[in-house]
């Protein structure tokens, strides 16, 4: 051990030789950068961002769940304001358009997914230690999944168009990926609470940048946009959700910054909301309010009177004092308005639903057992304004809950209510027998996503959102397995006994 080999001045030698190795290859790398960044703008940078998010995804694959639903809180898919052409590229363009590259329909979004999943999946297969679970939800997601698979097997076969039905269903696949994703990397408390604070950060950081938005530049007219495309629509439902989850981590609890950043983001977070003029995310937000006060009078009725009950007086005052305001202050009074005296925009919008629902039902009469499958065009029995600036206007109802028996049939549509119904009875049941606080707040945050993205999809294009569909696989996993986070240490406890049992 004394040989030259491994003296101090060997070590010495190699580490200096390391070094000036490293400072050649970041010299070398920022010239090839530079070189970039002149040709393509600012896509080298994010591909360098990209090159240390796949090191930390091979490290743990978790952290690819954690930025896919960091990226869809905070980012719109493009729009008119600057700050928000990042999710051009993550959610609509995809890669060959942004690199130039023809033939490939692949979104970055997507790509992240699927490599976060098969790096968890190889990673415990080489360890051997592979510990698939599903919760309590998890056959009722096989099956949505199945049905997916047979609406674009059964649509292609009867002379749909198999680029439509891609894209029509990709994002109702990002759902059933975040799920399984999120049921077998969630293990500890410390996650559940990782995700109620992405929630936070990154739906307050867009609120405050809508905020700005909206003051900067929508007045005084530096954005000549129209209110309709102001605000991406499905950008309401996460600003209702996170409203909804500071109420409720000041109910049942949650770490004290989470609390403090949470009061600090609410006004900020409502007032966008309003902005925004999205009724349908406003109808959502005061839904699922009220299934948030019915679940507080039963698991804590001190929070109940003390909190809940000044809020729906002050609820009932404000609706007949603002009723016929159409100020920003009065979006929530002319949403609940519209549903019974709607003004001139509002009727038209009503006029073209109603009237597009009936082609969809009248569609799902000719096939109401399976449907017609993805890719096919609903029938127009009734002509409908026409919105063919928009690609997918004939497949794609805004009636989305319709839209998944439109496209999957009797048989999906079955199982799609049976999951959402089982989620928000799970939910419901957490909610009042959990035992830890920060896992109750997680439950009631999972029944206000699940309750406002079904009740904006009644009346919207919710579920072909990649945003929203991310947003419900990623709860939906969490909290199908978050029972058994309930003992502190309880899943290490759990897996050691059963590596015990197999030795």
């Amino acid at each position: 051990m004394t040989t030259g080999g491994f003296s101090v001045e060997f070590y010495e030698t190699s580490r200096q030789r390391l070094l000036m190795l490293l400072g050649l290859f970041a010299l070398a790398a920022s010239l090839i950068s530079a070189r970039l960044i002149l040709s393509y703008d600012f896509l080298p940078l994010i591909a360098q961002v990209a090159c240390l998010g796949l090191l930390a995804i091979a490290w743990r694959p978790r952290i690819g769940l954690y930025v896919v639903f960091a990226l869809v809180l905070l980012f719109e898919p493009g729009g008119p304001d600057q700050l928000m052409q990042p999710g051009l590229y993550l959610f609509g363009t995809g890669i060959g358009t942004a690199f130039h590259i023809s033939g490939t329909l692949v979104t970055p979004l997507e790509l992240l997914l699927v490599l976060t999943f098969v790096v968890w999946l190889a990673k415990g297969l080489a360890r051997r230690d592979l510990d698939m679970r599903a919760g309590r939800l998890g056959w009722l997601m096989l099956l949505f999944a199945l049905m997916l698979v047979v609406g674009l097997a059964w649509g292609t076969a009867t002379g749909g168009d198999t680029y439509v039905a891609f894209w029509e269903s990709r994002a109702l696949f990002y759902a059933v990926i975040c799920f399984f994703l999120a049921a077998n990397t969630i293990r500890t408390r410390g996650h559940v609470r990782t995700l109620m604070g992405l929630t936070l950060l990154s739906t307050g950081t867009f609120a405050i940048e809508g905020a700005y938005r909206k003051i900067a530049l929508l007045s005084p007219g530096e954005l000549d946009v129209a209110q309709e495309f102001a605000f991406a629509h499905d950008s309401s439902i996460f600003l209702a959700v996170v409203i909804l989850l500071v109420l409720a981590q000041a109910v049942f609890g949650a770490p004290r910054w989470q609390r403090l950043l949470g009061l600090g983001l609410l006004p900020i977070a409502l007032f966008t909301l309003f902005a925004s003029q999205r009724r349908a995310g406003i109808m959502g937000l005061l839904i699922a309010f009220l299934a948030l006060a019915m679940v507080m009078a039963i698991t804590r009725r001190k929070a109940f009177f003390l909190l809940i009950v000044p809020l729906l007086f002050s609820l009932a005052v404000y609706l007949p004092l603002f009723w016929n305001n159409t100020g920003t202050i009065g979006q929530p009074a002319r949403a609940v308005r519209s549903l019974v005296s709607p003004d001139p925009r509002d009727a038209s919008s009503n006029e073209y639903r109603d009237l597009e629902a009936i082609n969809v039902r009248a569609t799902i009469d000719s096939s109401p057992l399976m449907g017609v499958g993805f890719g096919r065009e609903f029938q127009f029995v009734v002509p409908l304004p026409d919105l063919s600036f928009w690609q997918f206007w004939h497949y794609e109802p805004h009636h989305n809950i319709l839209w998944v028996w439109l496209k999957t049939g009797a048989i999906g549509f079955t199982v799609f209510w049976s999951l959402i119904g089982s989620a928000l009875a799970l939910g419901a049941h957490h909610a009042r027998r959990l035992l830890i606080p920060e896992l109750r707040s997680f439950a009631v945050l999972s029944i206000a996503a699940i309750i406002t993205a079904m009740v904006f999809s009644y009346v919207d294009l919710g579920l072909i959102s990649a945003r929203v569909t991310v947003l419900l696989g990623v709860l939906l996993g969490a909290l199908s397995v978050v029972h058994r986070l309930d003992d502190q240490g309880n899943y290490r406890r759990k897996s050691a006994e059963g590596l015990q049992a197999r030795l």
